[in-house]
């Protein structure tokens, strides 16, 4: 195999991915540790991650201020989930946060043809993601009904 941009991006998309599902089907502690804290602190870090990519990105390209801030309200939304504590809001608003990460990734790609394959990595990527969101935002409101 060749180790392409592409390739390597691809590879680690994915595996950023997995440790969603990985905590979506872990018990509920492990070590002591609630599994659902876990999976809602990765989720705020990946989204930032991600905001970071694309202020990152538009910085270097195109300059799109709104952009620029956008892409810095997202960090902040991210740690706000943090503030709000594991909750079914927390968890909800993250995976709106992953949804608008995506349509900032579209627009940022949009009708650049190279970059086609990465707009449908991360549309493969984010409907992968936000499955698990839903699990875990069913799990914790029959948590917090029963």
């Amino acid at each position: 195999m060749n180790a392409t941009p592409r390739t390597i991006a691809t590879a680690l998309t994915y595996m950023g991915a997995f440790p969603f599902w990985l905590l979506m089907l872990a018990p509920e502690t492990v070590l002591g540790v609630n599994t659902a804290s876990i999976f809602l602190s990765y989720g705020a870090i990946i989204s930032s991650f991600m905001a970071g990519t694309l202020w990152g990105t538009e910085t270097r390209g195109r300059g799109d201020l709104l952009m620029i801030v956008t892409s810095n309200v997202f960090a902040l939304i991210a740690f706000a989930t943090l503030v709000l504590g594991l909750s079914v809001t927390a968890l909800f608003v993250q995976m709106v946060l992953f949804g608008l990460l995506l349509m900032a990734d579209y627009r940022t790609v949009a009708g650049r043809d190279d970059q086609r394959w990465y707009w449908k990595l991360r549309l493969r990527v984010t409907v992968i993601v936000a499955f698990a969101y839903c699990v875990m935002l069913m799990d914790r409101a029959v948590s917090a009904s029963g």
